[in-house]
């Protein structure tokens, strides 16, 4: 019964898997007159490693990684614990959270490069107005990485929002309501009722929205395009001009490989900190 689903698995997810490992420890040219493919072990992941620009790209996207999971996680549960009240709108604003996941990224990348542009920027348009002096968002690193945490993390809110909201409407109001009467505060309530019983939530926003920032690549193409000099380069970045651009199969493989252990370590490491344990007995 499970054959064809396994059948189509292995088509689409584990012979690509396969194939780029084996690439990965070969010499391969795809030049006409370029020498036969052949077997050169870990040749590859040598050169990757010893590549400068692969250790920044790679810090910068842990850099980028903790950044926006810190930022989507506490911008995500606070709009989360306001629509999760019984108030008047909340269903309408739940639908106007959700827009962003209906807006392909390219496209949300482009129309934020038009709004975080210099000369024609919507952004620096409504500073001037006030009587402030833009910056140039693009040309200063610091404010270009500002430019793709920004983009990033209002496409990535509304799932963050959503899972959220969907763990708080399952933690029972009686505990709540206990802890209130118990004399416990906001705060209290926050963080020794609510967390807790929240931690399945958060763990799975956590997994999915890791491996998500790990891969970003639409917003730093199309708003930065890596620059100003390598400033906002991250993995996906980096592995697209190696294979694309410098016509390198054989390390872009390599690199795969590294980029999917450093996700998968990760993704680990996130998942036995926060998945639940049983009490000791």
């Amino acid at each position: 019964m499970t054959a064809p689903a396994l059948i189509a698995l292995a088509a689409t997810a584990l012979f690509p898997l396969v194939w780029t490992i084996s690439l990965s420890l070969q010499r391969f040219s795809v030049a006409v007159d370029g020498p036969a493919p052949s077997f050169v072990g870990l040749a590859n992941y040598g050169r990757v490693l010893q590549t400068p620009a692969f250790w920044t790209a790679l810090g910068q996207t842990l850099g980028y990684v903790v950044v926006t999971m810190v930022v989507e996680l506490v911008l995500g549960l606070a709009i989360a614990l306001a629509l999760a009240r019984d108030t008047a709108g909340r269903r309408a604003l739940r639908v106007v959270i959700a827009l962003p996941l209906m807006i392909a990224p390219v496209v949300a990348a482009m129309a934020w490069k038009f709004l975080f542009s210099p000369g024609y920027g919507l952004i620096n348009e409504g500073l001037a107005k006030v009587g402030i002096q833009g910056p140039a968002w693009l040309a200063d690193p610091w404010l270009a990485r500002a430019t793709i945490l920004v983009t990033n993390a209002w496409l990535a809110l509304p799932f963050v929002v959503l899972v959220l909201i969907a763990g708080l409407t399952n933690i029972p109001g009686e505990l709540t309501e206990a802890a209130r009467v118990d004399g416990a505060g906001w705060w209290q309530r926050l963080w020794y009722v609510t967390l807790p019983l929240l931690r399945p939530a958060v763990l799975i926003v956590l997994v999915i929205r890791l491996a998500d920032a790990f891969r970003v690549f639409d917003a730093v193409y199309v708003v930065t395009g890596g620059g100003p000099g390598d400033a906002t380069e991250v993995l996906s970045t980096f592995l697209y001009r190696q294979m694309f651009t410098s016509a390198d199969f054989a390390g872009g493989a390599a690199t795969s490989v590294l980029f999917v252990v450093v996700i998968g370590v990760s993704a680990g490491a996130v998942y036995a900190l926060l998945r639940p344990r049983k009490d000791a007995r």
